[in-house]
């Protein structure tokens, strides 16, 4: 119990560090538990009949584990700012630390009583984010309704016992896990170190070979790529670990090269920010230098937040712009097309509400079919799950459609990489064919002809595959064969595509008195359905950004840490500065110009870091889960990471400013204090 007092009395002493951490903490937690209700609410009250269900049970699933990645890089960044905290905090708490060890407090007892506190503080904040992710949930689904077409209804469900418990669980171990290294070094101090004068840090000279071999590996990767994109010719699922290995290695050249960048920054800008603030410039880049790992982990972890908003950017344009509708665009302006449909999918998801049947109504059929001839291709989908077919999770849809129907549509739904129509139209003769990406195929260990076996509600369903391709949003596609094995009894959707302009001017308005007689049927033109789709896509993006402005928010806690504790330790120093002439304008300008540094060298290299992941993935990856053959692998990189670029450059005249006003807040404090005070006080709890 002693030890939990000492514990408790540490955090009372120390309060707004200990709740700085815990909200960094919290939002990690927050996170964790707002994605889950977020990626539930998406189909509480949708997803009312099979077809729904394998429309929007997609939606949930992705959006579940995207959001959930979200929160641990989240996490993690609070897990960086919990270390810098407790290894700051124990540098300046070493005289204490010797007195408690001279007056009989073993080893064993400090590193419990340093855990101690950090287990008070992670279930503090864990206790904090499980309820502010409610509210989080809830304000992000706000902004989606209020910015997106698609995603404009949502239920109101509760959030998961097992997911608050091992959110909450995880941010407790989060928070031990970065205090135990600090809590190490706290258990080795001598009980001579209460007896010693207190040091400040001097000028630290990081080690150049780090660096030097960061800035050869980073060269080397980066000519692999543009001799010999792997993008060329590798497929899944090596694209994928071939992605996580050269993004590991573009983060650890980043990461081995960050301290020699804060020493070479702080040595250049020296002179231009010395003409510019003065002494407190020059002083400034000098303590960038004091304390490297302090100042480095308060970079990296800023770092780490705009680095996911410029990757998910990059990312989320990369496989909506130029893997999921790359073709529907060009196939749509060689060969329009118009659907109907049993909702009106104009009003996005609003129009689920209450909706028990998602077939088009009975004689519908027959009607189109009258009225088109052979004026046009008309495409009966159907919609269904199948897990051996899902191109992402085990729940994205499948379609099911007439082989020969869909040859004369054009590319829109299926083009081959592998195989031919000719061939593929013979399987579909003698039995179920299927129609997958390279990924679908090489996940389930199938090739062009080789069987492949579909869980159906009514059993198992021997198919082949047919052809091997890049397939409309990547949605698998069985043969009209799948009608009768899946129990289907209407399609929900008809796609007709006019053969001729004239044929569509006519036909149009005929299609549109079809959709008007009949109750409960729309007709949307193509085009603005895939608009529609690209734009609910991208909402994803919204939401995920605004849980990463989380990890913005956790850095800007760690910057007022640092600062505050480095105030705190320097108060003294401060205090000889106001004793030889400098003003209190003086002095709180150097810890806001460090902020600006601070907050200019994570906002830099955490872009650095989401543009090269991106370029990366792009560039590994090449189109192959889609299998496009002739894929432009780097012009299709560098269009995507154009608009994750433009995020980086937000973040770069943001995050100064940000971190400039967290520094603004320990500067002020201080500066407010007498010359005797800081001079008497010396080091002291924030």
């Amino acid at each position: 119990m002693a030890i939990f007092r000492l514990a408790v009395r540490n955090i009372r002493r120390s309060w707004r560090r200990s709740a700085l951490t815990a909200l960094a903490v919290g939002g990690g937690v927050a996170t964790l538990v707002a994605a889950e209700l977020i990626s539930r609410s998406v189909t509480q009250e949708i997803a009312r009949t099979a077809e729904s269900e394998a429309i929007t049970g997609f939606m949930s699933e992705q959006m579940n584990v995207g959001l959930t990645v979200v929160g641990f890089v989240v996490m993690a960044g609070a897990g960086i700012l919990t270390f810098n905290a407790f290894a700051m905090a124990i540098t300046q708490r070493r005289e204490d630390l010797g007195r408690l060890r001279a007056a009989g407090m073993t080893r064993r007892q400090v590193l419990g009583m340093i855990l101690a506190e950090a287990g008070l503080i992670g279930i503090a904040g864990s206790a904090a984010g499980a309820l502010g992710g409610i509210g989080l949930s809830r304000a992000l689904i706000a902004l989606v309704e209020l910015t997106s077409e698609m995603f404009n209804r949502f239920g109101s469900p509760a959030v998961s016992a097992p997911r608050l418990l091992w959110a909450g669980g995880l941010g407790v171990v989060v928070a031990l896990l970065a205090a135990w290294f600090p809590a190490r070094r706290a258990m080795m101090t001598s009980p001579l170190a209460g007896l010693r004068p207190p040091q400040t840090a001097g000028l630290d000279r990081p080690r150049r070979w780090p660096a030097i071999v960061a800035v050869g590996a980073a060269g080397l990767l980066w000519a692999y790529l543009a001799i010999d994109p792997p993008g060329l010719w590798i497929l899944p699922p090596w694209t994928n670990w071939l992605s996580l290995g050269f993004g590991a290695l573009w983060l650890l050249c980043l990461g081995l090269a960050l301290p020699a960048a804060i020493d070479l920054t702080a040595r250049g800008l020296r002179a231009p920010l010395t003409r510019l603030a003065g002494v407190s410039g020059r002083l400034a880049c000098d303590n960038l230098r004091r304390g490297r790992g302090r100042v480095g982990f308060t970079v990296l972890t800023l770092s780490v937040a705009v680095a996911m908003i410029v990757a998910v950017t990059g990312y989320l344009a990369y496989w909506f712009d130029e893997l999921f509708f790359r073709t529907s665009e060009v196939a749509l302006q060689e060969n329009p097309g118009v659907g109907l449909f049993p909702i009106n999918i104009d009003a996005g998801l609003e129009a689920y509400a209450g909706l028990t049947d998602f077939t088009v109504p009975p004689g519908l059929q027959e009607e189109v079919a009258s009225v088109v001839g052979e004026r046009a291709v008309v495409v009966e989908s159907y919609f269904v799950l199948a897990p051996e077919l899902s191109f992402l999770g085990d729940r994205y849809f499948s379609y099911v459609l007439n082989p020969r129907s869909m040859r004369e549509a054009g590319p829109l739904f299926f083009s081959f990489a592998y195989g031919d129509w000719d061939h593929a139209l013979g399987i579909a003769d003698r039995g179920c064919a299927v129609f997958v990406t390279p990924t679908v195929a090489r996940r389930n260990a199938v090739w062009l002809d080789d069987p492949i076996r579909v869980t159906t509600p009514l059993g198992p369903l021997q198919c082949t595959v047919a052809g091997i391709g890049p397939t409309f949003v990547g949605a698998s596609i069985l043969s009209d064969a799948g009608i009768a094995a899946f129990g289907l009894e209407a399609p929900v959707a008809i796609v007709v595509f006019p053969r001729s302009p004239a044929d569509r001017d006519a036909l149009l308005p005929a299609l549109a008195e079809i959709a008007r007689r009949h109750s409960g049927v729309w007709m949307i033109d193509l085009a603005r359905l895939t608009d529609m789709q690209r734009e609910g896509m991208k909402s994803v993006g919204t939401v995920m950004d605004g849980m990463l402005l989380l990890a913005v928010v956790s850095a800007a806690l760690g910057v007022v840490n640092t600062a505050a504790i480095g105030t705190s330790e320097r108060l003294r120093e401060l205090g000889v500065l106001r004793a030889v002439g400098a003003g209190r304008g003086e002095v709180a300008r150097i810890l806001i110009v460090e902020g600006l540094l601070i907050g200019g060298l994570g906002a830099v290299f955490g872009t650095l870091a989401g543009a090269g992941l991106v370029l990366v993935y792009g560039v590994t990856s090449g189109g192959a889960a889609f299998g496009y053959p002739d894929f432009p692998v780097w012009a299709a990189a560098l269009s995507s990471v154009r608009p994750a670029l433009m995020r980086g450059l937000a973040a770069v005249l943001a995050a100064p400013l940000l971190t400039a006003a967290a520094a603004w807040l320990p500067a002020r404090r201080a500066v407010h204090e007498t010359v005797l005070e800081n001079l008497a006080e010396g080091r002291r709890g924030w």
